[in-house]
């Protein structure tokens, strides 16, 4: 006896303890095997199905347990998981085909030039940088020896002198310092001083070391050059400014006037020009004085004003018409004085007689 029950959608027999009708994948609202089982009847009569459907409902008319796996539990969730796993593959199938368009050979081929040229460049930058690298680890390479050296010459000369640049390596193995208006080099690996002449370095260097001679001496940023400022003369009135390279001892006139330090470099001026450098000595802007002197001088012409004294003629000046016609005669009437009588007989008055 088979428990079978019909379908509320489509009204064939199915299983009495089935959820979805294995024929309209329709949800059959039936209490499950685990509920209480509602009455049943049998129905042992087959229904009468048209030729074409028999074959396909061979299959959903055997034992519900013998349905696949699928079919027993598809429903809505096994609806949706069918459309997810479609859009899924429909999406991967346009994504394929949108990268496959997007990187075409000759793409691909582009892309793989730049990335190989890229690598090169790279390559080479790094190649400049580790060079780069040991050739500044090699110059500065302290030895420890000319280090300790150094440092003891500095100790001695610490409160006498006032020192410039160290260079505790193999290569410059020196020290320069400032000793009473002069300039010195301590070479450490022979243990001399040597005062450097900057006059005799260059005949346009002028030093006055009658007088205050070199006043200071600073250190470049790129550790090249020994920048010197000096006085010319005894009022210490113009300075001179000088670079003096630290490898080839060469000395470089700058420039000369007003030297004054600033925060990013020096300021040289006079009364009619002026010029700016960075710390490396170097010229920024302005106009120095070997440039000065090079420009071609206009000089003023002196105005001659020659005074000529121009002699004017004056003429006479008009004379009125009525001064010309002026009669002989005074034609004006003259007020009348009364005349006054000759005498006045003035008689006294008797006031002896009683009146």
């Amino acid at each position: 006896m088979r428990k079978v029950k019909k379908c509320p959608s489509c009204g064939r027999q199915i299983y009495l303890y089935a959820q979805i009708c294995p024929y309209c994948k329709a949800e059959t609202h039936f209490a499950s095997i685990d509920e209480v089982e509602p009455p049943v009847y049998e129905d042992n009569s087959q229904p009468e199905l048209p030729q074409e459907e028999v074959a396909a409902d061979a299959a959903p008319a055997s034992d519900p347990a013998e349905l696949p796996v699928e079919e027993q539990k598809e429903g809505h969730l096994g609806k949706y998981i069918k459309h997810l796993k479609e859009d899924t593959e429909k999406v991967k199938h346009e994504y394929d085909e949108k990268i496959a368009s997007k990187y075409s050979p000759s793409t691909i081929l582009i892309g793989s030039v730049i990335a190989v040229l890229s690598i090169i460049v790279l390559c080479f930058f790094i190649a400049v940088q580790m060079m780069e690298t040991e050739t500044f680890s090699l110059n500065n390479n302290v030895d420890n020896e000319l280090k300790e050296v150094i440092d003891s010459v500095e100790n001695d000369l610490y409160q006498s002198s006032t020192i410039v640049a160290k260079f505790p390596d193999r290569q410059r193995h020196g020290m320069f310092y400032l000793q009473n208006g002069h300039l010195h080099l301590f070479d450490a690996s022979n243990q001399t001083h040597e005062e450097i002449d900057i006059t005799a370095l260059n005949p346009k260097a002028t030093v006055d070391y009658n007088g205050s001679g070199v006043l200071n001496a600073y250190l470049s940023t790129n550790e090249k050059y020994i920048l010197i400022i000096a006085s010319r003369n005894a009022g210490n009135t113009e300075f001179g400014f000088y670079r003096l390279g630290i490898d080839d001892k060469k000395l470089e006139f700058i420039d000369r006037g007003r030297v004054v330090q600033e925060k990013d470099g020096y300021t040289v001026s006079t009364d009619m020009r002026s010029a700016s450098y960075d710390s490396n000595g170097d010229k920024v802007k302005g106009i120095s004085g070997s440039e000065w002197e090079s420009l071609p001088k206009v000089e003023k012409p002196k105005k001659q004003v020659e005074r000529t004294e121009q002699k004017v003629e004056r003429e006479p000046e008009p004379v009125s018409v009525t001064e010309q016609m002026k009669p002989s005669v005074d034609l004006a009437p003259k007020p009348t004085v009364p005349a006054v009588p000759e005498k006045i007989t003035i008689k006294p008055v008797d006031t002896s007689k009683p009146r």
